[in-house]
């Protein structure tokens, strides 16, 4: 699938450029917001998004600050979970969205439960694959471990702040197969330091209270062994939103969008259909 089937388009922020795509327009349909993972791009997404918007439904697939076509400037507060929430609340606003689903993949996922949390009436349904409310280290009994993590993380952050390049990267995520494929060809997508900056903000992860904010339909989906998402935590996230369920794939992985987009976009619609949200 070719990307080039969306607008490209731009937010201008105080802070550099948000790049994000958009479908042709459909009115009255609702609006599919895709949100993609740490060291990915929005074509996590894309044989997803062709699917539904053969439905006739709106897609605006994100480039996070810092990754593919968006502003990657190493400055350590553009990096925090809030502000990625607002570049999404600034990008809704510009194109004037009133009936919003989000879809998010890991960071990504996660910022869509932070964005839900904040903005509940203006999100119509949710969809979370493979992401966390709370620093993945609790639920696997090294919570000790957060700080020192986060000031290891840190320390190699300040270490790399020196790498440039004249140019990053930018591939199709879907083709990465194997994960240490995602890992090493994702950390030539964007500056070190950022991917260092974005792993550490984990340790400041807490959406305990937020997540009871949210009443929309949400479908949280992961696979049987994620070694990032323990069943108890997605468990967790069930029963602190109002009126959402749990999918899981018989997968031994974390890459669920990008190595299984058809029993995702079949679970997508489906859902979509069982609410009446398309």
């Amino acid at each position: 699938m070719s990307e080039f089937i969306f607008k490209q388009k731009r937010l201008e922020t105080a802070h550099g450029q948000i790049c994000y795509f958009v479908s042709q327009q459909f009115s009255g349909r609702p609006t599919l917001i895709f949100l993609h993972g740490l060291s990915a791009n929005h074509t996590t997404w894309l044989a997803t998004a062709q699917a539904l918007e053969k439905l006739q439904l709106n897609i605006l697939l994100l480039d996070l600050r810092g990754h593919g076509h968006s502003d990657k400037r190493k400055q350590r507060d553009l990096y925090r979970w809030p502000v990625f929430t607002q570049d999404l609340h600034a990008i809704i606003r510009q194109e004037n969205l009133v009936s919003v689903i989000l879809i998010g993949y890991s960071f990504g996922g996660t910022i869509a439960l932070d964005y839900s949390g904040r903005y509940p009436d203006s999100v119509k349904g949710l969809f979370i694959v493979s992401a966390n409310y709370l620093n993945p280290l609790q639920y696997k009994r090294l919570s000790l471990l957060t700080w020192p993590a986060y000031g290891l993380l840190s320390f190699l952050a300040w270490l790399v702040l020196w790498q440039k390049r004249k140019h990053y990267y930018y591939y199709n995520h879907a083709i990465a197969r194997r994960y240490w494929d995602s890992t090493f060809i994702g950390l030539t997508t964007m500056p070190l330091t950022i991917n260092l900056w974005m792993l550490a903000e984990f340790a400041n992860l807490d959406l305990s209270k937020s997540l009871a904010n949210i009443s929309c339909p949400t479908l949280i989906i992961k696979s049987l062994h994620d070694p990032l998402l323990s069943a108890a935590e997605a468990q967790d996230i069930m029963r602190q939103i109002k009126n959402a369920r749990i999918i899981t794939l018989e997968k031994n992985t974390h890459f669920l969008a990008s190595r299984h987009q058809e029993k995702l976009t079949e679970i997508i619609v489906n859902f979509l259909k069982q609410k009446n949200l398309s």
